[in-house]
Formats: C-alpha cells, structure tokens, sequence
C-alpha cells in the first residue's frame, strides 16, 4: 500500500524557511501576477499564490485584464512591468484565452524577473548549465520526490507529458539525481509497457483517469501533475488514485499534492528575484 506524499505539508516547511529568510535578510519581495480574462480555475490558482504571498511577507501586485484584450495591451502590460524598478518578479497565470499567443508573451518578460522559469532563455541557461536559477514546477517535483527518501539513483523515470518548458528542466534535474529518464507522449504505441519498468512515474497528461492500476510498477513512485475537474465539481488528477494506492509506493493526492509545493516554489523563486 503507498504513503501519500504530503505537499502541503512540504509545502508549509518551505514557507517556513522563506519567511525566516525574508526577515533575516530584511527583504521586500515584489511578485506581480497577469489574468487574462475570468476561467474559473486560473482565478483560484491567483487567488492561492495571492494568499500564500500574504503569508510569508511577499508584496503582491495583481493585474487583471478583460478577456477581449489585445495582444498589444497585454505586452503593453509586461512592459511596464519590466520597467517597474518595484517589481522583482513577474507571472502571467495560464493558459491565456485562444487569440493570445502565450509564447509571444512570455518571451515579452524580462528573463531576469521571469519567475516561473519559463523564458526561452532561462530554460536554455539551466539545462546548459550557465545559471541555478531553476522553473518553479520541476524544483517541486523534485522536492516531493526526494520527500519519499528512497534511493533515487539509477531509477527508471518516465515523464509523460506534451510540454517541452516542463519536461526538459524537469529531465535535467532527473539527470542531476542520476535517475534515467524516459520522455513519452501519451499518444505513444508502446506507452503502457513503459509505465510498467517505471520506478517514477511523473505525469502531465491532462485527462481524469489516465493512468490505471495495471499500468504502474509495483511499488513505484508516482506524481500526479494533472488537475481534471470533472463533473463542474470534482477536481482529480490523471492518475485513478483509489486504483493505484493499493500498488505504488508513494503517491501525490490531487489535490494537496503537486499544487501546494508549485505555490511554495514559486514565493521562493521570488525570494531569489528579490535578492539578485
């Protein structure tokens, strides 16, 4: 039977240590976030980075923006921004609506206050080794793998997901831990075999349910990155978790799990902003 892996639990060590090194080093953090227009999920997921910002002294800046606005306007937003000498990090929540284009966007931010990560030139710098500055969500993936205590070295990682700003810091720090790391999308013929060797099984797919009890390894640790409402009400993970609780050796609940250590990583990656 697994041992759930606790985010909010690692979560709440990590804001610990963030607001002692705020105090310690007398620290005004600035973080600003961009909405483009009213989803319902991104509004919660602003609305618990804003709360989480409050509670370890994190000053926080709020920009929201109609759903019918231009492109322009929105870069027009960055910019000021990048220009705020206040301003230490910059977020834009996604996904943006459809006539956004999200990869314009995020090139639009100044690399140096782009505090998920996700600039082109951030991702190129980590993964060729030219900076430590690391993408907030693979850094708590990591944690909460490494929360687990296992023996990580020469484990067999699989990553499914679509999205290269994920999987490749994500792949690199695998690599960093010595665990071999597998790349497949989940369209691939030979996906559910592959599942079977994994001693982590890391996934970002996107659909309730994915992942099925006779798809893991015995005793495997398995991340669930997917956040899949269902029914207008429930929210659960790719990873049918009653299922597979029998069978792994450690699991992330959705929710509670990936969610609240993305949160913690992100105020410490402001923190980090702030201090450069």
């Amino acid at each position: 039977m697994a041992e759930m892996i606790d985010g909010k639990k690692i979560a709440a060590q990590i804001k610990q240590e963030i607001i002692k090194e705020i105090n310690d080093k007398k620290l005004e953090p600035n973080l600003a976030v961009v909405l483009v227009g009213d989803d319902p999920a991104s509004k919660i997921y602003v609305n618990l980075k804003k709360k989480a910002c409050h509670e370890v002294g994190i000053e926080f800046h709020e920009y929201l923006l109609p759903i019918n606005i231009t492109q322009d306007q929105v870069l027009e937003t960055i910019d000021f921004l990048n220009r705020d000498e206040k301003i230490d990090a910059i977020l834009v929540q996604l996904p943006l609506p459809k006539h956004l284009d999200t990869d314009i966007i995020i090139q639009a931010i100044n690399p140096q206050k782009d505090v998920d990560g996700f600039h082109p030139e951030n991702i190129k710098n980590f993964i060729n080794q030219k900076s430590n500055f690391v993408p907030g969500l693979p850094l708590g993936i990591i944690k909460l793998i490494e929360s687990t205590k296992e023996d990580l070295k020469d484990k067999q990682a699989l990553i499914l997901a679509k999205n290269k700003i994920l999987y490749q810091p994500l792949a690199k720090l695998l690599d960093d831990l010595r665990v071999q790391t597998t790349i497949m999308l989940p369209s691939h013929p030979a996906l559910k075999n592959q599942c079977q060797q994994a001693d982590i099984l890391i996934t970002a797919v996107g659909k309730p349910f994915f992942v099925t009890a006779d798809m893991i390894k015995e005793g495997a640790i398995i991340i669930d990155i997917g956040t899949n409402k269902i029914d207008n009400n429930y929210v659960v993970g790719d990873v049918d978790y009653t299922a597979v609780f029998s069978k792994a050796g450690h699991i992330t609940p959705v929710p509670g799990g990936v969610g609240p250590v993305t949160v913690a990583m992100l105020l410490y990656n402001t923190v980090k902003l702030a201090q450069k």
